[in-house]
C-alpha cells in the first residue's frame, strides 16, 4: 500500500490564511503541502484544498512576488479544466506566505507505477490525452506549468489532474530539453515534459535515467513503450523545441477516441484504482465530506 496522508505535528501550523489544516500531504523544495479545508474568499463556499506553506526564502524577490500573482491570477480566471487543479489562492507577503490549489482526492502517477508496474497502452493513450488537454488550456491563458513529472500527476477515479502548476518555487531554473526562457520555450519544455511522463506511464523507466541533461544524450530510452506510442513520444522528446507538437495535435494523435473524457474508473487497471479509492477515503475521514472538491 502507498503511503497515506500523515497527521500533523506539533510543529505544524494549525492554520494557513482562511484554510484549517488537517495533515500533511507532502514536502517540496518550495515547502510542505497541507491538506486543508476553508473558504478561498469571502463568501464563498469551503473546500478541500492543497495549501503550500511557501519557504519565505524564496519570495524575497518583489518582482518574483509580482509575478506569481499576475500569473496564478490568469490562471484562476482562464482556466476550468477537468485535468487542471482548480487555483484558489495565495498570500504572498505575510510572515508565513502560502499558496493553495483544489485538492486533488488521487495518488501521483509516480507512485502507482512505482508500486503496480507501467499503464496498459490505452491507459497511457487516454492519460496523455488529458495532460495534453491540461497544456491547452494553461497555454491559452498565456502560463506554462513549468515542472510536468509523474509526481505532479494525480490520478484520481474521475481522471487526472495536474497540480504545482506556475511558476517554478525552489526548482532548479535550468530549461529542460532546451535552451532559453520565453513564453514559447516554457510551452515547449511542457511538451517535452509531458513526452517524459507517458514514456513513464508506459514503461516504468523514465527515458533519460541517468543522465543529469538529457539534451546530452543520443537520444531518449523507450524501452518498454508499446510500439505504436514510440512515434508521437519521440516527436514530444526531440532535442529541437521547434519540431515539437503542439498539443492539440498532440491530444488527437494519442486520444482519437476521446477516452480521456470518460472516468478513469473506466481506463485504469484495478490496482491503481483500489489505492486512488484508499486515498481518497482517508482524505474524507479527515476533514469530513462536506465541502470536498469541485
Amino acid at each position: 500500500m502507498i503511503e497515506g496522508i500523515a497527521r500533523l505535528r506539533e510543529t505544524d501550523p494549525q492554520r494557513l490564511g482562511p484554510f484549517r489544516l488537517f495533515g500533511v500531504l507532502g514536502h517540496g523544495g518550495a515547502g510542505t503541502v497541507y491538506l486543508g479545508r476553508g473558504a478561498p474568499r469571502r463568501g464563498a463556499r469551503k473546500r478541500a484544498a492543497a495549501v503550500r506553506a511557501v519557504r519565505p526564502e524564496l519570495l524575497r524577490d518583489r518582482q518574483l512576488r509580482a509575478r506569481l500573482r499576475q500569473e496564478t491570477a490568469r490562471v484562476a480566471d482562464a482556466v476550468d479544466s477537468p485535468f487542471v487543479a482548480d487555483f484558489l489562492g495565495c498570500e504572498l507577503d505575510s510572515e508565513q506566505p502560502w499558496t493553495a490549489e483544489a485538492f486533488v482526492p488521487g495518488v501521483p502517477l509516480s507512485a502507482l507505477v512505482a508500486m503496480y508496474g507501467p499503464l496498459p497502452e490505452m491507459s497511457v493513450r487516454a492519460l496523455g490525452g488529458a495532460l495534453a488537454r491540461a497544456l491547452v488550456q494553461l497555454h491559452a491563458a498565456g502560463t506554462a506549468h513549468g515542472d510536468l513529472r509523474a509526481a505532479n500527476v494525480l490520478l484520481t477515479a474521475d481522471g487526472p489532474r495536474v497540480v504545482d502548476y506556475g511558476i517554478a518555487l525552489g526548482r532548479r531554473s535550468a530549461a529542460v530539453g532546451g535552451a532559453g526562457f520565453g513564453p514559447s520555450t516554457r510551452r515547449a519544455e511542457d511538451v517535452f515534459a509531458l513526452g517524459a511522463v507517458l514514456v513513464v506511464a508506459a514503461s516504468a523507466r523514465h527515458p533519460f535515467a541517468g543522465s543529469p541533461l538529457p539534451s546530452a544524450r543520443e537520444g531518449p530510452d523507450l524501452t518498454g513503450v508499446p510500439d505504436a506510442l514510440c512515434v508521437p513520444l519521440l516527436s514530444c522528446l526531440h532535442k529541437t523545441p521547434e519540431t515539437r507538437p503542439q498539443p492539440e495535435s498532440l491530444a488527437h494523435t494519442l486520444d482519437l477516441s476521446g477516452t480521456a473524457t470518460r472516468p478513469a474508473r473506466e481506463w485504469l487497471p484495478e490496482p491503481y484504482l483500489h489505492e486512488i479509492g484508499e486515498r481518497a477515503d482517508a482524505a474524507r475521514a479527515l476533514i469530513g465530506r462536506r465541502g470536498w472538491g469541485r
